[in-house]
């Protein structure tokens, strides 16, 4: 059941990460540069998205074959 709790909180993490990086990218593609009020939530986007990734694949690599 932990198991399924942490995969379930990775991923909501990893689509609410990528939901914060891709309005920060179609900035960067209107503007040509990275306006400083996107930088922040870039940043956020990606912690978000890395510790979901890592949470997914760390409760996969730890299973146990009974």
């Amino acid at each position: 059941m932990k198991r399924i709790v942490v995969v379930v909180t990775g991923l909501i993490c990893l689509f609410l990460g990528a939901g914060l990086i891709l309005p920060a990218l179609a900035k960067v593609r209107d503007f040509g540069a990275m306006p400083s009020e996107v930088i922040g939530l870039y940043t956020l986007g990606v912690v978000l998205s890395l510790a979901g990734i890592s949470a997914v694949g760390l409760s996969f690599r730890r299973r146990t074959v009974a």
